[in-house]
């Protein structure tokens, strides 16, 4: 496939995605209207889950480099604190000049946070992540539940309303990669169509692995609370 028809591939699926967020809104204005089901409280954030799912990364990154296995265990208030949180700071801390950072504000422990940073430069197979790891959707909650799903909950801009969004999704290890089969969604009123799945789940499967394009995703386990991706480096 050129690169003609790739564009032209990408412009038709966001046209598709386009309508479809259109027919919702439609929906909704011509009066339905439904309350989004209960998940529980709003997760609990903090820079020191945010700095803990990055450590974590690295860790794990570290462990694969050494053994060619990787595990890594992430509690729903590390990534709920990495997605509000610590992708504002690494955004910061990347493009900040070296003599300006201690002159950031509102950064705890901002010397960790500098030795995380140059971690993560020198640990094969980890990225940076970045500000653009955010989901889709606006103040992003996901939940790990206990029978093996992973909620996502936000907000949605659409013809100047701002909607409530709501997916359900079980993650699967598929072919080497981390696969989220689609459960359930709502947007609003409206039960959401799968292809404006597509466009949120992909941010809700980077944001699981902090960005990172592990070689070999070999089984996830989605607990109370708490996801396993467990998987290995290389062949």
């Amino acid at each position: 496939m050129n690169r003609q028809q790739t564009r032209l591939r990408s412009r038709a699926r966001s046209i598709a995605v386009s309508l479809s967020l259109a027919v919702v809104a439609v929906l909704l204005l011509s009066g339905c209207q439904a309350e989004l089901p209960n998940d529980g409280p709003a997760p609990v954030t903090s820079q020191a889950a945010a700095r803990q799912f990055v450590e974590k990364a690295i860790a794990a990154g570290q462990g694969a480099a050494n053994s060619g296995e990787l595990t890594l265990v992430i509690t729903q208030e590390e990534v709920n604190s990495f997605l509000t949180i610590g992708t504002e700071i690494m955004s910061q801390l990347q493009t900040a000049p070296t003599e300006g950072l201690s002159q950031l504000e509102g950064i705890e422990e901002l010397a960790r946070w500098q030795e995380l940073l140059e971690q993560l430069e020198r640990v094969p197979n980890v990225q940076l992540p970045t500000e653009k790891l955010r989901l889709a959707i606006e103040d992003p909650r996901v939940y790990f539940q206990g029978n093996g799903q992973v909620v996502a909950r936000g907000h949605v801009g659409l013809l100047g309303l701002r909607l409530p969004i709501r997916v359900v999704v079980a993650p699967r290890a598929s072919q080497g990669e981390l696969a989220l089969d689609f459960v359930e969604g709502q947007v609003g009123a409206v039960p959401m169509p799968e292809i404006v799945f597509d466009y949120v789940g992909k941010g809700l499967s980077e944001a699981i692995l902090m960005g990172q394009d592990y070689a070999q995703v070999t089984r996830i386990s989605v607990g109370a609370g708490t996801l396993t991706v467990s998987g290995r480096i290389g062949n």
